[in-house]
């Protein structure tokens, strides 16, 4: 199974929360610990990985008004670009890791599963590099949208193309 850690979870959900106040002040982690229901500690551990980026993904201000702030436009931003710092290069399996490989598999030569897992890392790949910061956020504002009150006279439903308009008016 193909897995995130809370290292990357915990860093997407900052940069979403920082995405979302893009434009205006500096965000402090206290105020993202706070919004995010996260431990301000380990916080203070993500914000430096992405503020050391290369290049960077985050800028810091200091001072009473200081905090977090995103060091580009969150158009400008791809979900890819965010996991790599986080989570390090995208690898289902040890033969099929985004450039150089650190370890090497034994059976690299007559591997029957290598096709596969390089088909799996170029899905995700190209999935999280499809994605931008501002669309992330904006997906999730829109589906936040939640208790909303729906008139029934807004709701239409469809006839099924094998009833017959005959069928309904006999029942």
């Amino acid at each position: 199974m193909l897995r995130v850690s809370t290292k990357g979870e915990y860093g997407v959900r900052i940069m979403v929360d920082l995405a979302r106040h893009y434009g205006g002040r500096p965000r402090s982690l206290t105020d993202i610990s706070q919004a995010e229901n996260l431990p301000l500690a380990y916080l203070e551990q993500l914000v430096k990985l992405l503020r050391d980026a290369d290049p960077p993904l985050v800028a810091s201000t200091r001072g009473a008004h200081g905090g977090y702030r995103l060091s580009r436009n969150p158009a400008e931003i791809t979900m890819g670009e965010v996991v790599r710092v986080l989570e390090g290069p995208i690898s289902p399996m040890i033969c099929a890791t985004e450039g150089e490989m650190s370890q090497v598999c034994g059976f690299m030569d007559s591997c029957k599963t290598k096709y596969l897992w390089a088909k799996v890392r170029d899905a995700v790949a190209q999935t999280l590099d499809s994605i931008t910061l501002e669309e992330l956020v904006a997906h999730t504002e829109n589906s936040q949208q939640v208790g909303q009150f729906i008139a029934l006279s807004d709701i239409h439903v469809g006839l099924n193309a094998d009833v017959s308009a005959a069928a309904l008016t006999t029942e």
